[in-house]
Order: structure tokens, then sequence, then C-alpha cells
């Protein structure tokens, strides 16, 4: 189906097509006809034989959707043995340079691909899940389980706080760990936690997650943010205005930190990756997605607040089916 936007077009924001492919069993020959016809749609029909795929697919850019993205790659070429699919980082901005100038097959991004920026009337968004992301702290960093956002706003930019101990931890200096400019996290980061601020701190020369969880575990008094996707048990977890990186918190709105996690097509991208894409929709991969730590596309509910100005609930909508409000 297509994402509807608020009027509920059928085309995407900015004229770009989005699309969230229906959940299908495996690809199929009559995933086949429809890629034969040009449609923009793939599903699988009941009883469809399995449609043999072969070829090679690259992939690059989000390093929050690389573990996914590489669980599914290993997975469909389980299953179809003549299908090589290469997964690899570089970062949000990276994965959208890389498929808009035919580098790769698939560009992913945590964030929109701003039409402005990437005009290429045929390149197309496809959603295939939710991630959270979380603040996370040194291990030494104790007594904090959460932080406003005026907190992190005087941690990251306007160097307000200091040392923990001004926030009720240990007397230890805050290092802030700044994630380079082509990570679609930090642009996420910068718009709904920062209020588009400039951060300041010990800046990453590549943007990958797991240098970010690496370098907070072993720099005493570090703070950074990751997606959920990549956190472990060397760091720990703390809240935005005491909540955490929960789906019922994003549900309600009391989160901000989350994103879309988009994989970028010029066109359809071709049989092999139309097929891929149907695939990374399937309750099997989207069953492993909730277990990484990633939101099923279909499962997530957002919230839709009235417009009177009261801020008060108005109904909950597929995440797959609206755009953030100031996205």
């Amino acid at each position: 189906m297509f994402v509807r936007s608020k009027n509920r077009s059928t085309q995407g924001w900015g004229g770009r097509l989005v699309i969230v492919r229906p959940p299908c069993v495996a690809p199929c020959l009559s995933l086949g006809l429809v890629l034969a016809l040009g449609l923009a749609v793939a599903g699988c029909a009941p009883g469809a034989a399995p449609l043999s795929l072969r070829g090679s697919l690259t992939i690059s850019g989000s390093t929050a959707l690389q573990p996914l993205a590489t669980r599914a790659a290993s997975g469909f070429m389980a299953e179809h043995p003549e299908a090589r699919i290469a997964v690899s980082g570089g970062g949000s901005l990276a994965g959208l340079k890389a498929v808009t100038s035919g580098k790769v097959d698939i560009g992913d991004a945590d964030v929109y691909a701003d039409p402005g920026e990437y005009p290429d009337p045929t390149l197309s968004d496809h959603l295939v899940a939710v991630i959270p992301f979380t603040l996370i702290v040194n291990p030494d960093v104790t007594g904090v389980p959460s932080l406003t956002r005026d907190q992190i706003i005087g941690i990251f930019s306007t160097s307000k706080y200091t040392n923990w101990s001004q926030l009720g931890g240990p007397s230890l200096p805050i290092q802030a760990v700044v994630r380079p400019p082509t990570s679609g996290t930090r642009l996420t980061f910068r718009k709904y936690v920062m209020g588009g601020r400039d951060e300041k701190g010990i800046f990453l020369n590549s943007d990958s997650s797991k240098t970010v969880l690496k370098t907070v575990a072993t720099t005493p008094g570090a703070i950074g943010y990751l997606a959920l996707s990549v956190l472990d048990t060397t760091v720990r977890a703390i809240g935005i205005d005491g909540a955490n990186a929960a789906p019922d918190s994003i549900e309600s709105g009391r989160y901000p930190f989350w994103g879309y996690e988009h994989m970028y097509t010029l066109g359809d991208g071709g049989a092999l990756a139309s097929a891929f894409l149907s695939y990374m929709t399937t309750p099997g991969v989207q069953s492993v997605a909730r277990s990484m730590g990633y939101i099923p596309i279909y499962d997530m509910r957002v919230a839709i607040r009235t417009t009177d100005g009261s801020g008060g609930l108005a109904s909950l909508a597929p995440a797959s089916a609206w755009r953030r409000d100031d996205a």
C-alpha cells in the first residue's frame, strides 16, 4: 500500500513515492508477475510457488539499520543460494548519496530524503521498521536514570553541565560523544531532542554505532546516543524526561527520540531488490526485528494530537501510515 500523508494522498511527501509493502510469507511467482507489470506494490498470492532469484545486491547507509539488514540478507541468501547481498554502513547520508549516484542498489537511512537535496523523481522510499534511539552513558555514571531535554542541551550544546555531580551523579567530568554529520541518528537527535541546536564534545571521525558504543563504554564520564538495535551491557541506557525508549512511550508521544527505517531505491530497484524489500516485511523478519530492538512497522501505533492547541490525543494511527508532524 502507499503510505498516506496527513492529507491522505497516495503520493509520498514532497511528491516522493513512499512504499509500505504488505506482509507476505516469501517472495513468489505472483511477485514476479507484479514486477513484470511494473507495479510499486509487491505481495504474495496464496499457493504461489517460490520465485527463483539470482544476482547480487549492494546495500549501504544507516548503521542503525545495518544489524537488521545484515540478518535479513543472511536469511534471504539461505533461501535463495544464487543471490548475493552485501550490506555495509557508512551513515544515512552516505547511503542516500550512494543510492542516488547509482553506486549501490539500496540506500539505508534513518531520515527522510529531502526532495530539495535528492530531487531524482524515481527515488522511492520503502519503510521497513521503526527504530527507538536511546541515550547511553559509561557504566561509572550512576544515579542519573533520566535527563530532561534542557539538561541534554546543557550537556551537548551550551556546556551548562560539565560534571555529573551537577545532575545527581558522581564527581566525573562529562564527556559528550558526538556523531559525524553523515549520521541519520545525529540528525534525528538534533531535530527531536536538541531543538535544532549544534553539538559540542568528542567528535567521531566515522559514522559507526559500534564506535559510539565502544567510545562511551571505555571513556569515563562519557555520554552518547545510538539505536536500541546496537545497545549492549557495556553501557547504561538512560531516559529522556522520565520516559524510556519503549513502544508505549513512543506511542503516547512521551518519548521523542525515534525514527523510521527507510530503504531507498531508484525506481523499484529491479526484481532482486524488490523481492528482498518484500522479504524485509515478512512476519519472520519483522519478528527478528522486534527481538533486536526495532518495532515492526505494522505493529507500531503513533499518537495523533488534536489541532485545537490543547495537546490532547485525537487517535492512534499506524506508524506506517503517518509521517511525523515536523519531519
